[in-house]
């Protein structure tokens, strides 16, 4: 990790505070705490004017902007081939989608990093992750597990919406003391849909119906968004206290809010960023999908480099991934 005596470099204005920007995704379903696949939440953690200048950054004759507008490289014909239903994914850079690909097309065999394999597709997911991997001012974070570790370990029942939270808020507090001096952190997690019968929802004592079109509500519309946040900001400063002295909890919730505040309404984060940080405020007012898919992409780094169960294809990572990558294992960090 950067150590805190050594920002990230970064170009564009500077920030009158060290204020970091960190955005959120996970991978699994969260829905089944006996499942043996990986689970887990992931993010991208950097100040705003490292974002700014790594949008504009080059990879392979485009711009990481135009990239995240857009499927991995190679997959629009597959996308336009599959009719109506892929049409949003048309629109922005999702793993998940080159994955499915690869697995139609039966891509098989090892790969390292470094590699740039025939299929196109599968070339330029490993330029993607390289890109992001190598970064030196964009820290990507996160932490994993089967579904039975991280949805039945942390004493959060089986309300998913406060397993992610808890997750967020512990990976946070571990990386604030390499931020810096006096950093402050605006976390914006990442967007999900919940069963009208959820953990959460019933916890809020909210009445939700299922829509006339499927059977999931979006966490706007449930108590989802409340339970995430709670959970988040409660297991950051728990976390914190638990360091010892060398990291006192601030004592007033105003003072708390000041070093650390999350957010699940891209509104709500920008009217508060315009009172720290207006280049922050116009970062996530006009890049917020771009940003998403960057947090994707460190989700979905996560899950390739971390899964250990047996694939007909694989990606072979080295350790460390890279200098600002650290995913951590559930079991190592939650115990």
């Amino acid at each position: 990790m950067t150590p805190s005596n050594g920002k990230p470099r970064h170009s564009g204005a500077a920030s009158k505070v060290n204020l970091w920007l960190a955005i959120g995704d996970e991978t699994g379903d969260f829905e089944d705490p006996q499942s043996p696949t990986l689970h887990g939440s992931g993010l991208i953690l950097a100040c705003p004017a490292t974002l700014v200048a790594a949008l504009n950054e080059s990879l392979d004759g485009k711009t990481i902007r135009s990239r995240m507008d857009a499927p991995v490289e190679g997959l629009r014909s597959w996308l336009l081939a599959k009719g109506p239903e892929k049409a949003e994914e048309l629109k922005r850079h999702h793993v998940r989608e080159a994955w499915l690909y690869l697995r139609e097309k039966r891509v098989t065999g090892e790969y390292p990093l470094d590699a740039t394999p025939a299929d196109e597709v599968l070339r330029n997911l490993l330029a993607a992750f390289r890109w992001l991997a190598g970064h030196p001012g964009i820290v990507s974070l996160g932490i994993h597990g089967s579904g039975r570790e991280v949805m039945s370990d942390f004493a959060t029942g089986g309300d998913s919406m406060a397993v992610l939270g808890t997750l967020y808020g512990r990976m946070l507090a571990l990386i604030k003391p390499f931020l810096g001096a006096s950093p402050r952190i605006r976390m914006l997690a990442g967007r999900r849909s919940e069963k009208p019968d959820s953990d959460s929802i019933r916890r809020a004592g909210q009445d939700v119906p299922a829509p006339a079109f499927g059977k999931r509500q979006t966490t706007s519309k449930t108590g989802g968004n409340r339970a995430l946040l709670d959970a988040m900001e409660r297991q950051f400063w728990q976390t914190l206290a638990s360091m010892g002295d060398q990291w006192p909890v601030p004592p007033g919730s105003a003072a708390r809010q000041t070093v650390f505040a999350g957010y699940m309404s891209t509104d709500a984060l920008v009217t508060a960023l315009e009172r720290e940080d207006i280049q922050a405020a116009n970062l996530i007012r006009g890049e917020e999908n771009r940003l998403n898919s960057l947090a994707d992409l460190a989700c979905s780094l996560m899950a390739a480099s971390c899964d250990s169960r047996a694939r007909d294809l694989r990606i072979r990572f080295p350790d460390p991934i890279g200098p600002n990558v650290r995913f951590f294992s559930a079991s190592e960090v939650m115990a």
